[in-house]
């Protein structure tokens, strides 16, 4: 984090891969105050290191006056554990809008990787509540113990440009089956993934039939 407050650094760094480092919360927490100083960093990897929701909350403060597009907490090969209060403290992060354009931010946060990060039913909740204002265009909660109630929060509450959403491997059950058709219906530039679920094989024949490509089961 000290080298992200020099100038030159600040200014041309575009891209920042720390995986797999234990960074840990207070390692994060000095990497989110360098962040706004950082005009030019729009994509952000950081699975694999331990994070808690003391360094989510840091970084959810500082992340809305950023110019990061992508951040990934999370991948195939693991998250972090930030459960429901970091997945929680990121939610506010989502609504960006204001106080991006007030630190002279011509993006907003796009793209959020979550996967295996423990957020659980009750962060999925929180996230809902701030999903339709924000700019987000691709969204991966996979393998974050959902549950159909935390995934049908979600899937009622995307913002209309989202463009891709990974619900797989949340032990979803057909309950949610209506839910997805309309959400796909009504969002007709989404791609979804419901893969590792618990769906039967009719329902899942009759996603492939009625929505092809667009779903994965």
């Amino acid at each position: 984090a000290r080298d992200l407050s020099a100038p030159a650094a600040a200014r041309d760094l575009r891209e920042l891969v720390l995986s797999a480092n234990r960074i840990g919360d207070r390692g994060i927490i000095s990497l989110a105050e360098a962040l706004p100083k950082c005009d030019k960093l729009e994509r952000l990897l950081l699975d694999r290191n331990l994070i808690g929701a003391a360094g989510a909350r840091a970084l959810a403060r500082c992340l809305r006056r950023s110019s990061v597009r992508e951040l990934v907490l999370g991948s195939h090969l693991g998250g972090n554990p930030l459960g429901p209060l970091g997945a929680e403290a990121l939610a506010g992060a989502l609504n960006d809008g204001m106080e991006r354009a007030a630190a002279d931010r011509a993006t907003r946060l796009e793209a959020l990787n979550l996967e295996s990060c423990q957020v659980g039913e009750l962060g999925a909740k929180a996230l809902a509540t701030m999903l339709p204002g924000s700019g987000v265009t691709l969204l991966s909660l996979a393998s974050d113990d959902l549950g159909d109630e935390g995934a049908a929060a979600v899937l009622q509450a995307l913002p209309p440009g989202l463009m891709s959403l990974d619900l797989a491997g949340n032990s979803l059950s057909d309950r949610v089956g209506q839910l997805v058709g309309e959400t796909l219906q009504r969002q007709p530039t989404l791609s979804l993934s419901l893969a590792q679920n618990d769906l039967s094989p009719n329902f899942k024949s009759f996603l492939r039939e009625a929505h092809g490509q667009r779903v994965r089961v």
